[in-house]
């Protein structure tokens, strides 16, 4: 697989202390990183927006759990998944290692940050890898 990026992957955790979700960073490099401008039609106007596909190796997916394992782990430092809601960045994450959202990814970096809205585990066939579609 050709890959072209590095990517930050937040996964959305559920902190037991605050009762509210934070988001756990974890770098992921390389990856398969392409961006696209989707234009709809709506009530007689035209609405812009990004949509990101990123592909991950299978070779590069250390630490990777399933979601249903990742969600019922205590604290999964070192431990890594994809699910919707999780939020991504283009490039390496040196902020907190507890965020509380994608307004705070903003505020600290400035590149290009995403929403994932789909995924699947593609492990087999000559080219395995994780997909993930997302947008802002």
């Amino acid at each position: 697989m050709i890959t072209n990026a590095e990517i930050t992957i937040f996964n959305r955790f559920s902190d037991e202390e605050s009762k509210k979700f934070i988001y756990i960073p974890h770098y992921v490099a390389p990856v398969w990183f392409y961006r696209n401008q989707k234009i709809s039609v709506v009530d007689g106007g035209m609405i812009s927006a990004e949509a990101f596909q990123i592909r991950i190796p299978r070779r590069v997916c250390e630490g990777w759990l399933p979601p249903e394992e990742f969600n019922s782990s205590s604290y999964p430092m070192g431990r890594w998944t994809v699910q919707n809601d999780d939020l991504f960045i283009v490039g390496q994450w040196y902020g907190s290692m507890r965020v509380s959202g994608i307004e705070e990814i903003k505020r600290e970096f400035s590149g290009v940050v995403g929403k994932v809205l789909s995924h699947s585990e593609n492990f087999f066939g000559s080219s395995p890898h994780i997909r993930i579609g997302g947008g802002v």
